[in-house]
């Protein structure tokens, strides 16, 4: 069929539609044949999918067509919901002439990144503009306690697992500068999601012993992105703890219902990751004969994917006995939600709340998730996630493959405020069962 017929059936059908053609829009009648053309910037095939309303309100017809090159033509078209279902909607397009007409770096303003470590998050950029935004990040062993049994030589970015949180704003230049510190010989560099380039990053990042190395990248891409190293053997580095997330902030949305953030204004925000932990049986203690309390990596654990122990923020009690996150009745919490894997896919669930937003695979851009229970985060993914507490209590953070709470996967949100006896209540007080982890 072609694309005049196909027009001509819909527009036949349909009450009205609304076509918007570079900024203004007229109300196509039925019977009309042919929608008014429209020059694109540049000629794209793709395949679009048109909604097409009855007068009663329901679904009349939805059909596929497509946008060909024809005399440089192309057809933009929109519902009655002036929901732009045609090449490109006004977020995309703001991105595409950034990536196209970037402001030079020259002209930009410099500023520090504030960093943080988990489950802390940098306060949202606020300014207006693009700026030449500089990372400092340094590599380094570092001995920690990863289960409440083991200690473990990790590898880190400036000295936390996981590595600190970076913050920007679409537009923006990070000016990164690697310096490592790794006695062990070690090289280390920088692989972002968040990176347009060879690498994300890491070709031009690489840096032994000693050096420092740094490069510039534009960030073009809003959304939440982990980073990890990514020198050779890639999955040694990042199962020993070389992983983080950086948030790009879009930078299209600058009302006020967007937030500072660039997504609606929270209470509060945190910074969760989860990962696995591939260790040796722990070695005979020279002096005493028992077994040493430090363990070393295991790369056939690793092969395998089955790991000692499954842990959020890089230690088995990370937000449990260490540091639960905090939030009061009636507050919205966000939680910025990594997976430094390097193998499992996580089934990221709250214990007790909803996910008011969800915003899968760390898209911003795209409308989120409303009420989701549990979230797929596959190794290297990344979400963000807001929960609205309504009730005082302990939360529990876990993985819904549920038997991970063995190996470490539980967190808390620590709740206090008033009791909400309308939402929830009982005649009994509180009894967790004996040995719970979830709920004490």
């Amino acid at each position: 069929m072609s694309a005049s017929t196909l027009f001509k059936r819909i527009a036949q059908r349909a009450d009205s539609l609304t076509w918007r053609l570079g900024g203004s829009s007229m109300q196509v009648q039925p019977g009309l044949a042919r929608p008014t053309p429209l020059k694109p910037s540049g000629a794209r095939k793709t395949l679009r999918f048109i909604s097409v309303l009855t007068a009663s309100g329901a679904v009349a017809a939805s059909a596929a067509y497509y946008a060909r090159q024809a005399d440089s033509r192309m057809y933009l078209v929109q519902d009655v919901s002036s929901k732009t279902l045609g090449s490109e909607d006004a977020r995309f397009a703001f991105y595409n002439e950034l990536e196209s007409n970037p402001p030079d770096v020259s002209s930009l303003p410099v500023e520090h990144a504030v960093l943080t470590s988990a489950p802390h998050v940098p306060p949202p950029v606020t300014r207006k503009h693009p700026a030449l935004v500089k990372v400092d990040l340094t590599t380094s062993p570092k001995l920690m306690q990863v289960t409440n049994q083991y200690k473990y030589e990790a590898w880190t970015f400036n000295g936390t697992v996981p590595g600190p949180f970076i913050r920007a704003r679409a537009g923006d230049v990070v000016e990164l500068r690697l310096t490592n510190r790794d006695e062990t010989g070690n090289p280390h560099n920088i692989d972002s999601h968040a990176i347009t380039g060879p690498g994300g990053g890491s070709a031009v990042t690489n840096a032994e012993e000693g050096e420092t190395k740094t490069a510039r990248f534009r960030l073009l891409c809003p959304g939440l992105f982990v980073y990890h190293c990514a020198a050779a053997p890639i999955p040694v580095h990042i199962a020993n703890g070389m992983y983080g997330l950086m948030y790009v902030q879009p930078a299209d949305d600058d009302s006020a219902a967007a937030g500072p953030g660039g997504l609606p204004p929270v209470d509060r925000e945190y910074y969760v990751m989860q990962s696995e932990v591939y260790h040796e049986p722990p070695e005979p203690d020279e002096d005493t004969g028992r077994p040493s309390s430090t363990v070393e990596f295991s790369y056939p654990q690793g092969l395998r994917e089955e790991p000692n122990a499954v842990v959020f923020n890089g230690r088995e009690a990370a937000l449990t006995r260490d540091a639960p996150l905090k939030a009061r009745t009636g507050e919205t919490v966000r939680i910025f939600f990594g997976n430094g894997g390097p193998n499992l896919t996580s089934s990221f669930h709250v214990i007790g709340s909803h996910f008011l937003r969800a915003y899968r695979d760390g898209d911003v851009l795209s409308p989120p998730g409303r009420f989701v229970s549990t979230l797929s985060v596959p190794p290297a993914g990344a979400a963000i996630v807001d929960l609205k507490v309504l009730v005082p209590g302990t939360y529990t953070l876990v993985d819904h493959a549920i038997f991970r709470i063995d190996k470490g996967a539980v967190g808390f949100l620590n709740v206090a405020g008033e009791p909400r006896p309308d939402v929830y209540s009982s005649t009994e007080p509180p009894a967790p069962c004996v040995g719970c982890k979830l709920h004490p």
